[in-house]
C-alpha cells in the first residue's frame, strides 16, 4: 500500500508479508520529455519502453529492482534534423533524453551449508575435506536453505539531470572535403617515407 504524505510517496507494507509482494512489471513507456521520435535508431539500446520483468521461485520470488537514470538535455537543431516534425519557421527541438543502468536484488537468497564430519584415521590417512571430494574416513553433506535478506521489494527510479547537454545537428559534408582529406594522407605517408629513407 502506498500514501502521500508531505508531497512524497511512502511505500507501506508488513514486513513478514515482504515474500508475498508481486514485484513483477512492465514499463510501456518512460520519456523526460517530448518524444519526437528521432532517436529511433539508438532507442533500442537505451530506453526503457517495453521492458519486462518477472520474478520467480528461480530468482528469488520477489525482491528490490533498481533503475538508475541519467536524463541529458537535449536540443536537436537544424532544418535537416528537425524538418519532419518542427512546425514552420521551427529551427531547434528541446527534448530530454537518457540512458540507464539496472540491478536487481533478491529479497530470498539460496545459502548452502556444508557440514564436515571428521570420521578419525584410515590407512594412516586423516580425515579431510578438500576441493569438494571426501577424503578417507570423512562424511561431507550440504544443506540448501532459503535466507531473506533486509531489503525492500518494489520498482524504484533513481534519477539524476546532468549538469550540461547535448546539441544535435545533421551536416552533410561536401565530396570536396573527402578529396582533400585524401591527399592530405597521400602526402603525408609520402613525406614520412621520404624522411625514413633520407635516414638509411
Amino acid at each position: 500500500e502506498g500514501v502521500e504524505r508531505d508531497g512524497r510517496h511512502i511505500h507501506q507494507f508488513v514486513p513478514e508479508d515482504a515474500p508475498n509482494f508481486n514485484a513483477s512489471h512492465v514499463i510501456h513507456k518512460l520519456s523526460f520529455g517530448p518524444d519526437y521520435g528521432l532517436d529511433e535508431d539508438v532507442k533500442g539500446r537505451t530506453s526503457l519502453d517495453g521492458i519486462s520483468k518477472i520474478v520467480t521461485e528461480e530468482n528469488g520470488s520477489t525482491g528490490l529492482f533498481q533503475y538508475f537514470i541519467k536524463i541529458v538535455p537535449t536540443t536537436y537543431k537544424g532544418e535537416e534534423m528537425i524538418g519532419s516534425v518542427a512546425k514552420p519557421g521551427q529551427t531547434t527541438l528541446e527534448t530530454n533524453r537518457y540512458f540507464f543502468t539496472e540491478r536487481f536484488r533478491p529479497l530470498m537468497t539460496d545459502i548452502i551449508e556444508e557440514e564436515h564430519h571428521d570420521m578419525g584415521e584410515k590407512d594412516g590417512h586423516a580425515g579431510a575435506h578438500v576441493g569438494g571430494g571426501t577424503g578417507a574416513g570423512t562424511h561431507a553433506a550440504q544443506e540448501h536453505h532459503k535466507v531473506q535478506n533486509s531489503l525492500l521489494p518494489g520498482v524504484f527510479f533513481v534519477y539524476e539531470i546532468y549538469p550540461f547537454a547535448v546539441e544535435v545537428t545533421r551536416q552533410s559534408v561536401p565530396f570536396t572535403h573527402l578529396l582533400i582529406r585524401i591527399m592530405a594522407t597521400v602526402g603525408g605517408t609520402f613525406t614520412v617515407m621520404g624522411q625514413v629513407l633520407n635516414l638509411l
